[in-house]
């Protein structure tokens, strides 16, 4: 079998991964921690994992990055939001793991025992055990550490030619920065420049179903549908293929969760559910009175049904109502369908004269951002309300 795809060396590297799997096995992970060869390597591109904190994702798929580069040289591709997430601070404990149970030696067959970091690289290094000072380092680098807030920065100097595995560690933070996406692809472009070798990893802490990045991923719809344990290949429209998981935890790893859980987080507070591992984080929002039994519908007055939000390709109504008790306030409904006066709020590229930038202007503007300060928003779910969340957040950074 040639070492390039279709012989062609500008195609990238021909990974064996029935091979590198092999090596991985060797390691001896613990088996209650995320093992990335599990992933259908062979047949896609893009590898979305959310879960849990702890559960070893990023760990391990930096141990396989570690068997790439020792096989193949290939040099991983450490991706994060901003610059400040890869200074030497934000980055010191990332090896830790890999470290301390020696899988240093085991990825080098003893060549090295431990890891520094240099100008955004990573080095294998070896330590002297008595002194603790560095003694040797290795002249290659295995891992190039880059934000995407600086991608525009290495467009034109930075050549990766064996940089096939990328990995955006914590991609769904608090905020959704402006054509963040776009600009990770156009990352992502300049390390891959024409090669059909690299594979591309997100990795992200179970804290945001309505996060941008999905939709612009094109994964929204069964992101919203996922839990602990579930997994599926989803093909774009455009034919890109995406393994999308939500890693579970099982084995003694879980009794132990089961444990720390009762003892510190037994709590009836959704937001924990990153934490404990069992669901999204989403808070309980204010829900829509119920009428009284004895009432009718004049116990609030609809003033107006046209104002929308269309965010992350969906449509939400906010219902402008006159509470007997609560008074003016919005009523926040799922929507399918606009209206030739519909007044609606969106972030995208306006189609016609109806959509409005953010939360429009003026009167109306004030109105709005009134309600939401004033907790004068009730929803009919706790999923528009993570909806609505996560759209102010994008638009405070735009």
């Amino acid at each position: 079998m040639s070492y390039y795809i279709l012989n062609n060396p500008d195609y990238g590297i021909d990974y064996d991964w029935k091979a590198l799997r092999k090596m991985y096995k060797k390691l001896e992970c613990p088996p209650d921690v995320y093992d990335p060869t599990n992933c259908p390597l062979e047949t896609c591109k893009y590898f979305v994992a959310n879960s849990e904190r702890n559960v070893g994702k990023t760990t391990n798929w930096l141990l396989l990055g570690m068997l790439m580069h020792e096989k193949y040289g290939t040099v991983i591709q450490y991706v994060r939001q901003t610059e400040n997430m890869i200074v030497p601070k934000a980055l010191k404990n990332l090896f830790d793991t890999i470290r301390i149970y020696n899988y240093v030696a085991k990825v080098t067959d003893g060549r090295w025992n431990s890891i520094m970091y240099r100008a955004r690289r990573f080095y294998y290094c070896w330590v002297d055990e008595d002194t603790g000072e560095i003694t040797e380092k290795d002249n290659d680098h295995f891992m190039f550490c880059c934000s995407i807030d600086k991608a525009e920065d290495l467009k034109s100097s930075y050549n990766a030619p064996l940089g096939d595995l990328i990995i955006w560690d914590e991609c769904i933070g608090k905020y959704y920065y402006p054509n963040e996406f776009v600009r990770f692809c156009d990352l992502v472009k300049t390390i891959i420049r024409g090669r059909r070798s690299p594979i591309i990893v997100l990795l992200a802490n179970t804290i945001q179903p309505h996060s941008p990045l999905y939709s612009e991923l094109e994964i929204y719809d069964e992101v919203q549908l996922l839990h602990a344990g579930d997994h599926k290949i989803i093909e774009t429209a455009k034919g890109t293929k995406i393994y999308l998981e939500w890693i579970g935890v099982t084995g003694e790893k879980k009794q132990k969760n089961t444990v720390i859980n009762k003892l510190f987080f037994g709590f009836k507070n959704t937001l924990l559910g990153s934490i404990t591992g069992d669901d999204w984080a989403i808070k309980c929002y204010p829900h829509i009175p119920e009428l009284p039994k004895d009432d009718d519908e004049a116990f609030a007055d609809i003033i107006s049904r046209k104002l929308y939000i269309f965010f992350n390709n969906k449509y939400v109504r906010l219902d402008v109502v006159r509470h007997y008790q609560l008074g003016l306030c919005i009523y926040a409904h799922w929507a399918t369908k606009t209206y030739q006066d519909s007044i609606i709020f969106t972030t995208v590229e306006r189609t016609d004269n109806r959509y409005q930038y953010k939360l429009g202007t003026g009167n109306l503007n004030k109105f709005i951002n009134d309600c939401f300060t004033q907790n004068r928003i009730y929803y009919s779910t706790n999923d528009i309300g993570s909806y609505i969340e996560a759209y102010l957040s994008t638009i405070k950074k735009l």
